[in-house]
């Protein structure tokens, strides 16, 4: 080819992809009420306290919601001066009331924005929590949606919001939402904000058995269909830190379960690079169940699963060093069960002879000078 037929031919794919670029971001950004203004123009601080003075006497239009959103999100100085001044912050949550659904999801957005730069979100929980659990149990999903985010983000920047908000019965809100949205982005949402209240903090009766039965029944209902959401994982992972809870979770069942997702993310994709977010998860679990209370049962079932040896050298062999070494943790757990059953059936199955090798190359890689 001539190279100015070349040249030609180079223009028209560099455009055609520019055009194939645009498109897809304005479809993205209408589903979340954005323009491709939102991503170009800056907001100036005397414009930034005029759209505080405006949301202070709830006279914002919906562009100057989304202008206020974006300042939000793009000058953490200013979110300390908007919660710092009398009345903004009643005037936002005084939107989440109203009648106008657009401007309902752009006051979320501005709270799920605010709460993201992490200045004073108690004061964020206390004054918008009680109209965010309204909205979660209603029945706009989208509000809802939003609503979790919001959550999410407070209980992420500062675990003093975690109380305020489970007094407000979040998490039984949020674990109906999850359990009964049709929508797979309003589910994630809601275990997200889940994982988030319950990550760290105690979780026990009455409380607790209803979190760890109804992430297990989802967990079931959604292995039939196809791989469960990500936060759904790491809800059970943050449950499974309680020994209290441990009953519920060491059975076969649940533990196959765990073990199918494995097998299928390392040796069934059609990626041969293992999804590490779902992997993760998984392999803590399995963990911190063999350490617990039941261990010598968990750790029965898993050795005699013929896929235990396949997905162990495989996790212990990976490039992922945070992964490698929650294996080499779970591995641990087992090898140094004081059962005498468990080290039988150890020996029984020749795992030792078939695991130590990755096990001793899994360490040398994490630290060099661990076996010198």
């Amino acid at each position: 080819m001539e190279p100015a037929v070349k040249e030609i031919v180079q223009k028209a794919h560099s455009d055609n992809a520019e055009q194939r670029r645009n498109r897809r971001l304005e479809a993205q950004s209408s589903r979340r009420n954005l323009s491709k203004e939102d991503f170009n123009l800056e907001i100036s601080d005397k414009e930034a306290k005029t759209l505080s003075n405006l949301c202070k006497s709830g006279k914002l239009t919906v562009t100057q919601f989304r202008d206020l959103s974006r300042a939000l999100s793009s000058k953490p100085e200013f979110s300390r001066t908007f919660l710092a001044s009398d009345g903004c912050l009643h005037g936002l949550v005084g939107q989440l009331t109203g009648s106008d659904p657009a401007k309902q999801l752009l006051a979320l957005q501005c709270l799920v924005n605010l709460a993201g730069q992490g200045h004073k979100c108690p004061l964020v929980a206390k004054s918008a929590g009680a109209y965010l659990i309204t909205l979660i149990a209603g029945t706009n999903k989208t509000l809802a949606e939003h609503s979790c985010l919001v959550i999410s983000n407070l209980c992420l920047t500062d675990s003093l919001s975690v109380p305020i908000l489970r007094n407000l019965d979040a998490i039984e809100n949020l674990l109906r939402l999850a359990e009964t949205s049709p929508e797979a982005s309003v589910t994630e949402a809601a275990l997200q904000a889940l994982y988030q209240l319950v990550r760290g903090e105690a979780v026990t009766g009455d409380t607790g058995m209803l979190l760890v039965t109804s992430a297990i029944k989802m967990l079931t209902s959604m292995a039939s269909r196809d791989l469960p959401p990500i936060h759904l994982l790491w809800l059970l992972y943050s449950l499974s830190s309680h020994q209290s809870l441990h009953n519920f979770l060491a059975n076969q069942t649940f533990l196959y379960q765990c073990v199918d997702i494995a097998t299928y993310e390392i040796f069934q994709k059609c990626d041969s690079r293992p999804l590490v977010k779902l992997l993760t998860p998984v392999v803590r679990i399995l963990a911190n169940l063999a350490a617990g209370p039941d261990s010598v049962s968990v750790c029965l079932t898993l050795i005699r699963h013929p896929d235990l040896p396949a997905i162990l050298t495989a996790l212990l062999s990976t490039n992922y060093l945070h992964l490698c070494r929650e294996s080499l943790w779970l591995f641990a757990n087992i090898v140094n069960n004081e059962s005498v059953t468990v080290q039988e059936e150890f020996v029984n199955q020749d795992l030792m002879d078939k695991l130590e090798p990755h096990a001793v190359q899994a360490i040398g890689r994490l630290d060099p000078y661990a076996l010198g």
